[in-house]
């Protein structure tokens, strides 16, 4: 299984210093066996930081 970013569904999103929109959220980056490798900040409207965030969570 892949490497995976999660965003909690109780996660208050703030506003993207990008696009300004109420859509960036922490996310935890979690491997195909579960284990957490760490924490980043995903906008879920900017293509961006969603490629950003698949490039990570494939590495």
């Amino acid at each position: 299984m892949p490497n995976r970013v999660m965003i909690s569904r109780d996660s208050k999103p703030i506003p993207c210093e990008e696009c300004g929109l109420p859509t960036l959220h922490v996310a935890r980056l979690v491997s195909g066996d579960g284990t957490l490798l760490g924490q980043t900040m995903v906008c879920t409207a900017c293509r961006r930081h969603r490629s950003e965030a698949d490039s990570i969570a494939v590495s």
